[in-house]
């Protein structure tokens, strides 16, 4: 993961971003780190619905 960020809303959903240098880096995170830190955290007990969407930033919108 290059960067990442985490932010609560005042109606109580929350909202995690994370930056990836590609989409295979994402998908092994995804496979074999993702599940082991949402049972870890308790937060699947508590929540909802976790939902992912991939947005691909093309390197012209890039500001680093």
């Amino acid at each position: 993961m290059l960067s990442g960020a985490f932010g609560k809303r005042q109606n109580g959903r929350y909202m995690a971003a994370s930056l990836w240098d590609d989409e295979d880096s994402h998908q092994r995170y995804a496979d074999k780190e993702l599940l082991a830190l949402i049972n870890e955290s308790g937060v699947k007990d508590s929540a909802q619905r976790i939902s992912v969407s991939l947005m691909e930033l093309h390197p012209k919108w890039a500001v680093i």
